[in-house]
């Protein structure tokens, strides 16, 4: 939710120098009187609010919301430096899924978070300010999961284009029977393999000895 109080009115600098200011613990009154005093502060004043000075009320109602939201933004922002700085292989280690890491992370952060949300009765702010911009990264990290999956899907159908789109291979030409390989001798008609013996058929007498004198005449 836009936030539409007078220190939320401010430009972008001036609300990031208030929160560090107020990061640094300086005191209300002094940063009241800061604020009053610059003429581009007073130049919206005088546009949105009737030219009322900023009050402690609007501080503290600044103090309990937007500079919530910059505490929680400032930490996640030093937790993404730390995780880089620890991960230089962090490519190699995603093959590519660095949106998928992100999301993984926000789902443990979401965990750890409902962890912390009473069942009952009325929301922390600094938790409420915490996962309203869980929810918004959380967003950003869909869309960028999306990009992601569809230029891969491109970068894909673009490789298969272009396999399919170069020359086929040229046929290898047959090569040439190696010499050292003798040629197959002619097969014989009835081959002996050289292990086994000859095979000798005895040859069978013209008679039968038994009855050799048979057939002579006395």
């Amino acid at each position: 939710m836009k936030r539409t109080g007078k220190i939320a009115r401010l430009p972008h600098h001036l609300r990031d120098q208030l929160n560090q200011r107020l990061h640094n613990g300086e005191p209300g009154v002094e940063l009241i009187k800061w604020l009053n005093s610059l003429p581009e502060v007073q130049a919206i004043l005088a546009e949105h609010f009737e030219g009322v000075p900023i009050s402690p009320q609007n501080l503290s109602e600044w103090n309990n919301g937007g500079f919530l939201d910059w505490l929680t933004t400032q930490e996640l922002l030093e937790d993404a430096r730390e995780f880089a700085a620890n991960t230089a292989e962090l490519p190699g280690f995603t093959d590519g899924h660095l949106a998928d890491c992100l999301a993984h992370a926000i789902t443990a952060r979401y965990a750890v978070l409902l962890g912390k949300m009473p069942l009952e009765g009325a929301l922390n702010p600094d938790l409420l300010a915490r996962f309203n911009l869980l929810h918004r990264l959380d967003r950003h990290v869909a869309r960028l999961q999306r990009r992601t999956d569809r230029a891969r899907k491109e970068s894909q159908a673009e490789a298969q284009t272009e396999h399919r789109s170069q020359p086929s291979p040229a046929p290898a030409a047959p090569t040439a029977r190696a010499a050292a390989t003798p040629p197959s001798p002619r097969p014989s008609a009835s081959p002996t393999p050289a292990i086994l013996p000859a095979l000798v058929t005895p040859s069978r007498p013209k008679t039968s000895p038994a009855l050799a004198g048979f057939y002579e005449k006395p």
